[in-house]
């Protein structure tokens, strides 16, 4: 009965592992970029201070925190690493 199920369920690990290699590509290429992205806003955030316009000053360190490598870039492997648990569940069946 158990290699029945492995049968049945062998489409969507092969499906997840797949998922999981293109998000982890997808997320190293995006960090990167993101990165740098982030450091132009963070310069422009400073040029916002010393311009004496704090508000626009305090959403772009806001934003920049956002794209910066520790913001969305760090939800999407939070993501990513709970697709693998559900992967490595299903493969213990």
């Amino acid at each position: 009965m158990r290699w029945v199920l492995k049968i049945i369920l062998f489409p969507i690990i092969l499906l997840l592992s797949i998922l999981i290699a293109f998000l982890k590509y997808i997320i190293r290429v995006s960090g990167m970029i993101l990165g740098i992205i982030s450091f132009l806003v963070f310069i422009g955030a400073v040029a916002c201070f010393i311009q004496k316009d704090m508000a626009t000053g305090i959403a772009a360190l806001l934003l920049a925190f956002l794209i910066s490598p520790y913001g969305l870039p760090k939800i999407a492997l939070w993501i990513t690493a709970y697709l693998e648990v559900a992967k490595d569940t299903l493969k213990e069946i």
